[in-house]
Parts: structure tokens; sequence; C-alpha cells
């Protein structure tokens, strides 16, 4: 067996689509896909365009609905000649995996995606809304995208005619969801930086003896602030014993030299 014959078998497979190691809520380019039915399809969609996700999905021919027809500014893209069944199963034959949303019972377009997912071979999570909060479901389905490592995301529920809090459920387990993913960089929030001697090139050993670096901090301006303070009182009572000033102490002795109880001590520390 030749040499690259042999290292080919120890080579790791690529994944799988959707399984590449790295989630899209992890990267930020999450993809919220629904059928833009009234309900939880209509509010993750209202999420997600709020938020400027990306999203998108199938939907039945000549934009039907419930309520009438799909308003033009949610983009799915219609399927010709096809109906709502149809385009619940292109949208999870499209996607990574699919969250199932529903209310104690699954019934309806919930349990059409479930059955499509099952003879498609699609992962799935099951999240029932009657028993989680809104907040809670989307950690739920944040657990199952970094599981699966998905970056196509298909969220299907009941319509607002099976359940009153269809949308709102939708629409904040979405925001929710979005919310746990990276946070931009403030670019004007101040960043603490380290100044290090001129000549020593950023190398520990080349520095001073008694060299350190230096870095702005509030908690140690207001311990020199303080010292500075009570010097006089120091001067005032020279002859004091230490123990009245332990705040002192501690922030009064010279680098690299041991505590002393001698006047010397106070001396180097006043000149």
């Amino acid at each position: 067996m030749s040499r690259n014959s042999r290292d080919f078998r120890f080579k790791k497979p690529p994944p799988p689509s959707g399984q590449s190691g790295i989630s899209g809520l992890q990267s930020g380019r999450l993809k919220i896909v629904s059928n833009a039915q009234t309900g939880v399809g209509r509010g993750v969609l209202d999420a997600a365009i709020e938020l400027g996700a990306e999203c998108g999905g199938a939907c039945a021919e000549g934009r039907m609905a419930e309520d009438g027809f799909i308003p033009d500014n949610y983009p799915v893209v219609e399927l010709v000649g096809e109906n709502t069944s149809e385009s619940i199963r292109q949208n999870v034959k499209q996607s990574d995996g699919t969250a199932v949303i529903y209310f104690h019972d699954i019934e309806d377009e919930p349990e059409e995606a479930l059955d499509y997912c099952v003879q498609l071979g699609k992962p799935y999570r099951l999240i029932d809304g009657g028993d989680l909060q809104s907040v809670q479901a989307a950690k739920v389905i944040a657990d199952f995208i970094k599981d699966k490592g998905l970056m196509t995301l298909h969220i299907i529920g009941p319509k607002a005619s099976a359940s009153d809090r269809a949308h709102r459920f939708g629409y904040e387990a979405v925001g929710a969801l979005l919310g746990l993913g990276p946070k931009p960089r403030n670019p004007s929030r101040p960043q603490m930086r380290k100044t290090v001697d001129a000549g020593s090139g950023g190398d520990r050993s080349s520095r001073a003896p008694h060299s350190r670096t230096h870095c702005v901090h509030p908690h140690i301006s207001a311990q020199r602030r303080t010292t500075q303070h009570h010097r006089s009182n120091i001067a005032c009572q020279f002859g004091a014993p230490e123990s009245q000033f332990p705040h002192l102490c501690e922030h009064g002795r010279s680098p690299g030299r041991a505590r002393r109880n001698t006047p010397s001590t106070w001396l180097r520390y006043l000149s």
C-alpha cells in the first residue's frame, strides 16, 4: 500500500451539509425558513426581518394564506401548482433542521412537518409552547442548532386560528434566539492597553529590574489619591505605630523591599 493511500485512510471525511462543526447561530449567519402562514409562521419572519437576519421559505401558489394572501413584505417564494402541504415539504427538505412548535397537541401543519422530517430523515426538535415560555423555547432551539450545526432552520407552528398566542410566541422565541448569537463589537468602547518601555521590544528579560507594564485602572488611581491625601497626616504623626495606617503600609513600601516598622521606611516613603 502506497503512502498516499495509507494517509487517505486516516483523513477525516467531510461533514454532511448543515453539520460543518459551527452553527449559523455561532457564526451569525443563521437563516430562518417559514411558509409565512398566520400565527407562528409570520411571527418568526417578523422577528427575523426586524433584526436583519436572513429569512425566506416556500409558500403555496398565489401566496394563498388563511387570511387571504401573504403580504409582499415576507420574502417567500411561490411554488407554482403546489398547495400549502407541498410548501411545508419543500421547506423541510431545503432546511438543515426543523423546529416544530405546538401547544399541548400536535396537529395540522406541525403534524405534517413532523411526518416530512421522519420521511426525509431530517433532524427536528419538538417544542411544546404550552409548557415552555418563549425565552425557554429559544434556548431549546439554540441547543438544537449548536448540537446539529444548523445553518438553515425551518420553524413551523400552529396558525392564528388554532391559537391566539401563536404569532406572539413565534415572534418572541426567534427574537430571543437571535439575541443569543454573537454581538457586534463596539469600536467606541475604550480598550485597556499596556505601555512597554521603549527599547525593550516587549521582552520581559530585556526590561529594567523594577520596570513594570502600566495600565490605567480606576481602583489603582483611587489608591494613589488616597495615599497622597494622607501624606500630611503621616508627617504630623511620624511617631505613630504602623498599625494605624494599614491602607498605606501596603502601598507605601518601596518595590522589592521587605516591610519594616522603622522610621527609615517612612522617610523613604515621604522622599
